[in-house]
């Protein structure tokens, strides 16, 4: 089972495109996608509790990233929350870490390339990234393999949609079904990877 996590809007937009996308993915029985709230009281309490409850073969946590012109794959989440606007929950933080007993960092142990291959393959962009901000996002990445080091992990940020910037005509956007291709053909490569016996 791969655990996919998508994020309810936040700010001002109506809008989060990790939820639009995740909730049109194609089914699969070897995909359990579920909410988060973007609050850090709320990750921090559901992503752990999700996990345990499931404890899936792999975790892909998505989330959406203003100002990026394709699917990035993050390389690494950070032990920071900085927040830049309020949360869900109208909190900020600032130089707030986000496990007080944690390491620096953590490294996703997704497959990034194989997976940016086979994306690729199938004729779409994935880029990799080596910064998943200090919101929800990067805590989303650092407490799944906090939470759960032996269970292979990654977050993916997708670019906003096109309605989502209508008023911002600069802003770059990927719409709706080529980001559903690249997530479909993401998940089908991570299921042949860790499906497979080591």
């Amino acid at each position: 089972m791969i655990l996919v996590t998508y994020f309810d809007p936040f700010g001002e937009d109506p809008v989060n495109v990790s939820r639009e996308v995740a909730t049109r993915l194609l089914p699969r029985e070897y995909v359990l996608t579920r909410e988060l709230a973007t609050s850090k009281q709320d990750v921090e309490r559901q992503l752990p509790a999700l996990i345990r409850q499931v404890h899936p073969q792999a975790i892909l946590s998505l989330g959406q990233a203003q100002g990026r012109p394709v699917p990035t794959l993050e390389r690494v989440g950070i032990n920071l929350l900085e927040s830049r606007i309020a949360d869900n929950r109208g909190e900020i933080y600032h130089d707030h870490p986000v496990a007080a007993s944690g390491p620096d960092a953590y490294f996703s142990t997704l497959p990034l390339k194989k997976l940016q291959d086979a994306v690729h393959a199938r004729g779409y962009p994935l880029e990799l990234s080596l910064s998943a901000g200090t919101f929800m996002c990067n805590q989303a990445l650092y407490l799944s393999r906090h939470t759960a080091p032996e269970i292979p992990a990654g977050f993916l940020h997708l670019p906003l949609l096109p309605s989502q910037a209508v008023t911002q005509p600069k802003v770059p956007t990927m719409g709706l079904h080529d980001q559903l291709a690249v997530l479909n053909a993401l998940l089908d490569a991570l299921w042949q990877w860790a499906a497979a016996p080591r």
